[in-house]
């Protein structure tokens, strides 16, 4: 955890803590306001049952002195209202003793009340005027319900001011735990972090007085204190080694001056073969500049080129994405469409046995038909010979020859209905054959159906299958195409420092042609300067000695 987080959950613990306090002293102070909304309410509504009982005490007595019809109706208001405050007030009363006042005041308002009703349906005056006495007794139960009332008005209020003081209480302890809480961790944290910078810092201390071996401990924490423990190691191990290659350098440059000072002349003859060198590495310089402008240019356009690979993987993984799914619904589809047509095959298989039940059937009513079409001709022939004897008979078979006439219109119009209906028969079982005949082509579009519906449901797998391998693909391409934005990016800039590392090269070239010049005059100078060299050497070999590696 970073020392930015640490030092947030360090601030934001003292402020949660304190809404919680602040919220339980809401929600307390909410209770006790509603309770004393309670009894207040309790206070008005026993006032204007007070108030009700009088005004209603007055209107009998004035309707005993002026009997009126409103005056009549100002009682009856009275009365009524009366009822209706005390009603609403009996749900409020929370004491025994409230519970027995009620009970008197309700036995004698209800006598009053009967007994004031029946008087103003008589227009009995003295009863009025008695019941007005008797209205006194009923305020004075309301005067003895009010102090109750407020008695309890007051312990309730110096419980309020207890429940306040504990409140309060509550809120300064708390705050006081808040604080305390609040200064153990801010204390706690800081004690580590200083604790282990302070570590660093003798750490440091003793590397600055040339104590290479101090140990730093291991990285105990991911934060920037972690992170620096973990530099001071390396820059240790790398003073170390660093002290290690100036000593071996101090002992090769002392050695170095003595062999200096013998090539000081060969070095004259070889200045003029810099010169020219130094003018070939300018011009080499220049052109790797351009190069390396190029090269950054180059990386650039990757880097532009590696973005839009990203964007068309991402966006191919998007769409990967919704394919797979409407595929996976296509596929529940087809699955729901394999159903149905097992479904259909079953109810057309069901129909085709129906159908040739039907065609059975038919066939044996046709039979049927024949048959009674076979009667109806042989009861023809009875007719005529009935007839033939009727008129054999004379007068005697006249009725017999009314009978065997209607016998054979019978007989005409039943082969003529036989007729009708063997027709519509025969049309019944052409058309059940005719749609036999289709339902069986209905099965075989049906079980073709079915085979293609399984055939697309495996081209579904197989589409899912696929695309899941491009979604593997496409990850592998992102994965790609990010490691090549990140290498081109280091390559961009890379360039960009070597075009100017070529620009510095060439400017120094310039000035190293110059100063060859200048050389031939100074190597006279070089002995001195190797001598100096020499000296220095071990100057150095005593600050190096210094250091405890």
């Amino acid at each position: 955890m970073k020392l930015k987080q640490k030092i947030l959950i360090l601030a934001l613990l003292p402020l949660i803590l304190a809404v919680c306090i602040i919220a339980y002293n809401i929600s307390q102070l909410m209770s006790l306001n509603a309770s004393t909304e309670e009894v207040v309410d309790s206070l008005v509504a026993v006032e204007e049952l007070n108030s009700s009982v009088q005004s209603l005490q007055k209107s009998l007595s004035v309707y005993s002195i002026n009997v009126s019809e409103n005056n009549k109706y100002n009682i009856e208001t009275d009365l009524a209202r009366t009822e209706e405050i005390y009603n609403s007030l009996q749900s409020s009363f929370s004491t025994d003793r409230q519970r027995q006042i009620s009970a008197q005041f309700e036995e004698k308002f209800t006598k009053i009340a009967e007994a004031t009703t029946a008087s103003l349906q008589e227009t009995n005056v003295a009863e009025i005027k008695r019941q007005s006495q008797r209205t006194r007794g009923i305020v004075n139960d309301v005067i003895e319900l009010k102090r109750d009332v407020s008695a309890n008005y007051t312990a309730m209020q110096q419980e309020l001011g207890n429940k306040i003081n504990a409140i309060t209480w509550i809120s300064i302890i708390s705050a006081v735990a808040l604080i305390i809480v609040s200064v153990v961790s801010a204390l706690y944290f800081t004690n580590r972090i200083v604790g282990r910078i302070s570590r660093l810092t003798a750490g440091a201390k003793e590397i600055a007085a040339g104590n290479l071996n101090v140990q730093f401990e291991d990285k105990v924490s991911d934060d920037e204190v972690g992170e620096l423990q973990v530099s001071f190691r390396q820059m240790t191990g790398n003073l170390k080694e660093i002290i290690t290659h100036v000593s071996d350098s101090s002992d090769q440059v002392a050695a170095s001056a003595e062999e200096l000072m013998a090539s000081a002349d060969e070095t004259m003859l070889g200045t003029e073969l810099i010169s020219t060198s130094i003018q070939n590495v300018s011009d080499a310089a220049d052109k790797q500049k351009e190069m390396s402008n190029a090269s950054a240019s180059f990386a650039h356009k990757v880097l532009e080129e590696a973005e839009e690979i990203a964007n068309q993987a991402n966006q191919a993984t998007t769409l990967s994405n919704s394919t797979n799914e409407k595929i996976e619904k296509g596929s529940v589809y087809v699955e729901n469409t394999v159903s149905q047509m097992n479904l259909i095959q079953s109810t057309v298989d069901e129909t085709a046995d129906s159908l040739t039940l039907l065609a059975s059937r038919t066939t044996e009513i046709v039979n049927i038909l024949k048959l009674v079409q076979d009667i109806s001709d042989q009861t023809n022939l009875l007719a005529l010979n009935a007839a033939i004897e009727a008129a054999r008979a004379g007068e005697a078979g006249k009725g017999f020859a009314v009978v065997a006439d209607e016998v054979k219109k019978l007989s005409e119009q039943t082969k003529q209905s036989v007729s009708d209906i063997s027709r519509i028969a025969v049309e019944i079982e052409n058309d059940t054959t005719t749609t036999v005949a289709s339902i069986q082509q209905v099965k075989d579009r049906v079980n073709a159906g079915i085979t293609i519906s399984y055939d697309t449901k495996a081209t579904f797998d197989e589409i899912l299958a696929i695309i899941g391998q491009v979604q593997n693909q496409v990850t592998e391409i992102t994965a790609v195409s990010d490691s090549i934005h990140s290498k081109m990016a280091t390559v961009s800039e890379q360039s960009l420092q070597m075009a100017a590392v070529s620009e510095t090269t060439a400017d120094n070239a310039v000035s190293v042609a110059s100063a060859s010049e200048e050389q031939l005059a100074s190597m006279s100078e070089v002995n001195t300067a190797a001598g100096s060299l020499a000296h220095l050497a071990e100057e150095l070999q005593g600050i190096v000695a210094k250091f405890r590696t």
